[in-house]
Parts: structure tokens; C-alpha cells; sequence
């Protein structure tokens, strides 16, 4: 069973962003292998009380928790005086899992933190977490080399990219780009997503994890590199995104330049049929191109497409 504590400032986002209503703390109703942490004397609940006043979705989620106290939520003994409540009831729970709605509320206790082993989930982190398990956060404990070249480091960028298209062409997280009417998230949602799943590969070796990397020409999505010359840019666009084609043919070029790397991988996420002639069309012209020797980007297409659930599926 799995016990997360909750920084009531979430309860307060949640308060003017309803969807994290649903997408986070309904999930712990339900389900009661996840649980809210709190102290014995119930201080946090009365935390939340006050924040939800007034507020009928938090109202009837607070309700829905504590009519059945004893499943849903995981007691802690903490002592006083209290110095920062939600970090001592995380500190004493077995996973020391803290959801937040920004992880800069905690900036001025970064270190507290760190010492203590406690995890921050912004809200973001969390609502995958929670909906899809550790599947989206490989937890990987053994690195993959002990030599670094740019090959290596190549290799393990490989693997996430194969990770972030298996779990969300198979494992439901096409849910989180996007809805039941075809509409789709930002890039910047999606790039978001990446990051959960890199995350842990780049930890387990010692790796640098970069988003949003800019050298003079703009900023690369990501550069995952280790030392100065192994290092790959990675690249995500949508398929409907206009600079589709640009950001093959010159603009991972030019970052690539930037960043001295030939290493780089270029990401293309489809929410629909409607651009697969364009995207076999430039997958196709690529292969030739490096069939003649040019450096060129490696590719993934990821289908995001809403799929039904399998129940009703022909």
C-alpha cells in the first residue's frame, strides 16, 4: 500500500485548476492501495478543511475520504514543535512521496529534503504516477556501460525514446496527450511526459538530463549528455506541428552543431491518421539520405491516437 502525503498549497491549486480535482486527489477514493498520509492529530486534515471551505468539488472529495478514515488514509506519529508539517508526516512514511502543485514551494528546504530521502511529485508527476504506476518512471538501478562514449550514451537515449512510444501507445498514456474528442496537449505537455520517463534512465547513469538547452541558435527540447562530447538532442513535435519538415532537415542540424554532437533522435507524435502520407513521405526521404552517408537524425513515430478501451474494441 502505497502512502503519499499531500502539501496542502496542492489542495489550494486544486481549488482553481479542477482538473487536478479528478486527475489526482479522486484517485486516492477509490482506490485503496493508495493512501493520504497524515499526522496522528490530524492537524493537516484540519489544514485542508480550511482551505476547501466554500468549495463543493473539494468538499465532497474531503467527505468521500473520511467516511472511511481507517482505508484511506496511513497515520503517523511526528513530533513537535511542528517546523514544516507536510515534511514531517513524509519523513515518517514509508515511501516519502510529497505531492505538490511546484516544487519551488520547497526550494528554501531543498536540502531538508534531499537528507531526509523525500521525493517531491509536482502535480504533474504526480497525476501520471498515480493513473499509471511505475511503468511511466523505469526504476532502473544498474547502469548500462562503464565506458562513456557517444554511442553509449546514444544507446541509453534509445531506450527511453522506446520506452516513452511503449507506454504510451500501449500502455494508456495516450490519455495524457490526448482526450476522447482528438484534442490534443501542448508540446510542452508532452515534453513534460519525456522527462518523467528519462528521468530514471538518466539517474541510474549518471547522466545529464537538460530540457530546454540553448547554445545561441534556440533551445534544443533536450540534451542528455555525459562530459563534453557525449551527448545527444532530442527533438519532439507534433505531426500537425508547420515545422515539421524544418525541424528534421535544418533545425536539429543547427543544434546539433551547437551542442558538438552528430548524435540526435527527432520525435514525431500523431494524434490521428490525418498526416501519415507526410510523415512516410519524410521518413523516406531520411533513409535515403543516410543511405548516402548523410549524418542525419534518427526517428520516432509515436501514435498517440485515443484508442477505446479494449472492452469495446473490434
Amino acid at each position: 500500500m502505497s502512502a503519499y502525503t499531500i502539501c496542502p498549497k496542492f489542495i489550494e491549486f486544486a481549488k482553481q485548476n479542477k482538473k487536478y480535482i479528478n486527475d489526482v486527489l479522486m484517485v486516492f477514493v477509490p482506490d485503496n492501495s493508495k493512501t493520504i498520509c497524515i499526522d496522528k492529530e490530524e492537524d493537516i486534515l484540519k489544514e485542508y478543511g480550511q482551505i476547501i471551505q466554500s468549495d463543493k468539488d473539494l468538499t465532497d472529495w474531503y467527505k468521500f475520504l473520511c467516511m472511511t478514515k481507517d482505508s484511506n488514509f496511513t497515520k503517523v506519529d511526528i513530533k513537535k514543535p511542528i517546523t514544516s508539517l507536510p515534511i514531517q508526516i513524509c519523513e515518517k512514511s514509508f515511501e516519502k512521496l510529497l505531492i505538490t502543485n511546484c516544487n519551488s514551494n520547497y526550494s528554501l528546504l531543498k536540502s531538508e529534503i534531499q537528507d531526509k530521502g523525500i521525493s517531491l511529485l509536482d502535480k504533474d508527476l504526480a497525476k501520471v504516477k498515480l493513473n499509471y504506476g511505475n511503468e511511466a518512471f523505469p526504476k532502473t538501478t544498474k547502469s548500462s556501460f562503464t565506458t562513456v562514449t557517444p554511442q553509449n550514451v546514444f544507446d541509453v537515449v534509445n531506450e527511453i525514446c522506446f520506452q516513452f512510444k511503449d507506454v504510451i501507445e500501449n500502455k494508456g498514456l495516450f490519455k495524457l496527450i490526448v482526450n476522447k474528442d482528438g484534442i490534443r496537449v501542448s508540446e510542452s505537455k508532452a515534453q513534460l511526459l519525456f522527462f518523467g520517463v528519462a528521468y530514471s534512465h538518466c539517474a541510474a547513469n549518471d547522466l545529464k538530463l537538460s530540457p530546454e538547452v540553448d547554445s545561441g541558435n534556440g533551445p534544443v527540447d533536450f540534451n542528455i549528455s555525459k562530459g563534453f562530447k557525449a551527448n545527444v538532442n532530442v527533438e519532439m513535435k507534433f505531426a500537425d506541428n508547420p515545422k515539421l519538415e524544418k525541424g528534421l532537415w535544418s533545425q536539429l542540424d543547427i543544434y546539433n552543431k551547437a551542442e558538438n554532437t552528430e548524435k540526435s533522435i527527432y520525435l514525431i507524435i500523431k494524434t490521428n491518421n490525418v498526416y501519415d502520407k507526410k510523415i512516410s513521405k519524410l521518413t523516406s526521404i531520411l533513409q535515403y539520405r543516410k543511405n548516402r552517408g548523410m549524418i542525419l537524425p534518427d526517428i520516432y513515430i509515436i501514435d498517440s491516437s485515443y484508442k477505446a478501451s479494449a472492452s469495446v474494441r473490434p
